[in-house]
Formats: C-alpha cells, structure tokens, sequence
C-alpha cells in the first residue's frame, strides 16, 4: 500500500456497525474535503436509515468524527 500524503484538511465520517449478538464494530470510514458536507452526510444517512423509535437487532450508524489530523 502507498503512503498518502494529504495536502488539505479532510474530514472524517465514521460508520459504526452495531448486532444485537456481536455487539459494535467499525463498518466503514468516508472522507470529506469540507466539514459541512461531513456534517450534512452523517445526519442524512442516520436520518434515512436509523429512524425507528426502537434500535433494530442490526443497523449502522454515522458519526462525523472531525478533521484527520
């Protein structure tokens, strides 16, 4: 694997597995080159498939993580 060298500041949005059986694990990690559309890109994923009153046995989560340092 390369080594990458980040010339600008990215944001990071990271996607939480969670099982009722197994528990939580990371499921995924997308990058942003602008903290609005990180923001933006965790609400709406959470607002389109986490809202049940209830959590599910399975579901993934988004959280907006911050700037990559």
């Amino acid at each position: 694997m390369a080594e990458v060298k980040l010339t600008q500041k990215v944001y990071r949005v990271q996607l939480t597995e969670y099982d009722r059986f197994s528990g939580r694990k990371p499921w995924d990690t997308k990058y942003f080159d602008n903290e609005a559309e990180a923001r933006q890109w965790a609400i709406d994923y959470n607002t389109k498939h986490n809202n049940l009153d209830s959590a599910p046995e399975w579901y993934v989560r988004a959280d907006y993580e911050g700037p990559v340092r």
